[in-house]
């Protein structure tokens, strides 16, 4: 799945991106740039150095820099281009510079209303080929749904507001909706201006209640040059903005949470490793992820949570003594941040 970081021209999205994948990356002006940032996770910092593995892997995240969406009828050929390639993103980042002057709730109203406008030439022509169409259960079953959609968008609300059944879902997938994809609304502030974000992030929050809705605040520039420093060097320089942590960590943990994203390990001496599942997933579909031969020959699944294998020294001999290490079969749902080993047979 890929996160597209989305904006207008000039937004600081390009330098957002730079930040979260490394600022060495290559950057194109004219078309889409991918990268992947790395999900920091003191649990993998803790699990390697337990184990001294010969390989320690985190989690990664795949980014997509699109290119600044541009206003104005005579951009329409720029702006389809653009849309498509968002059309092909899992979840957006839209970067609101919050810094010109300009106000922030238009600015967060007009890109969606864009993402509506799009999804709603799609539901009325789909609704318009169903109205001619026989009687087909699976086809009324659809136009519902779209209705449903329908009554949103007229309602000038995105598609993601709907609490979508797995049938509907289903249904969905082929559309391509924008409107429907979450996304999180990243507030580009000046470094000056960090507390005036944090209250404009909340006053967005409450006024944008929208399922699969999330508001950020940081200063992106500021962010930018952090990610150049020393541990020590990061240190003093969040102190003197009267800071305590980076706040790109924080892009990273709203980015897993508006994808439902969910991590889980395997450990030895050869690797520690994290593992990115959706939430809801499954013992089987989970070794999937690892590799395809181990979720068509699975077995069982050992499994404890890393709290518990924490509190007993890392000690897999005491857990399963004590009934913390669990075996479980194929239809388990895997829960935040469990140690995980496969068995399976091929």
């Amino acid at each position: 799945m890929k996160t597209g970081i989305v904006g207008l021209p000039s937004s600081g999205k390009t330098m957002l991106f730079k930040a979260l994948v490394g600022m060495g990356v290559q950057i194109s002006y004219d078309k889409p740039n991918i990268g992947n940032a790395k999900v920091f996770d003191p649990n993998i910092l803790e699990l390697s150095n337990f184990f001294k593995p010969q390989k320690t892997t985190y989690a990664e995240i795949t980014f997509v820099d699109i290119p600044g969406v541009p206003k104005g009828i005579e951009n329409a050929k720029r702006r389809n281009e653009i849309f498509s390639h968002i059309r092909q993103v899992d979840a957006l980042i839209e970067v609101v510079d919050a810094f010109s002057g300009e106000d922030v709730e238009t600015k967060i109203v007009d890109f969606d209303s864009d993402l509506i406008i799009m999804d709603l030439d799609v539901v009325e022509k789909r609704l318009e080929r169903l109205n001619k169409e026989k009687f087909d259960p699976k086809k009324e079953m659809e136009k519902k749904f779209l209705e449903k959609c329908l009554n949103e968008i007229n309602a000038e609300k995105p598609i993601r507001v709907l609490e979508l059944s797995r049938e509907e879902k289903s249904l969905i997938s082929p559309f391509g909706f924008f409107s429907i994809k979450p996304v999180l609304y990243l507030l580009n502030v000046k470094d000056s201006e960090i507390d005036r974000g944090k209250t404009l992030r909340n006053q967005l929050s409450e006024k944008f209640k929208f399922n699969k809705n999330l508001f950020l605040s940081l200063p992106v520039e500021l962010e930018t040059e952090l990610s150049d420093l020393s541990e020590v060097e990061m240190s003093e320089f969040l102190k003197s903005y009267g800071l305590e942590r980076p706040a790109l960590p924080e892009v990273i943990e709203a980015t897993m949470k508006i994808l439902n994203y969910q991590t889980f390990y395997t450990v030895g001496e050869d690797e520690v490793r994290a593992w990115i599942v959706e939430k809801g997933t499954n013992a089987r579909s989970a070794a999937g992820t690892i590799h395809s031969d181990i979720e068509r020959g699975f077995i069982a699944a050992e499994v404890i949570s890393i709290d518990d294998f924490k509190s007993l020294n890392f000690s897999f001999k005491d857990a399963k003594a004590k009934g913390l290490l669990r075996i479980e079969g194929e239809n388990y749902v895997l829960r935040e941040h469990e140690i995980v080993h496969f068995r399976f047979n091929v």
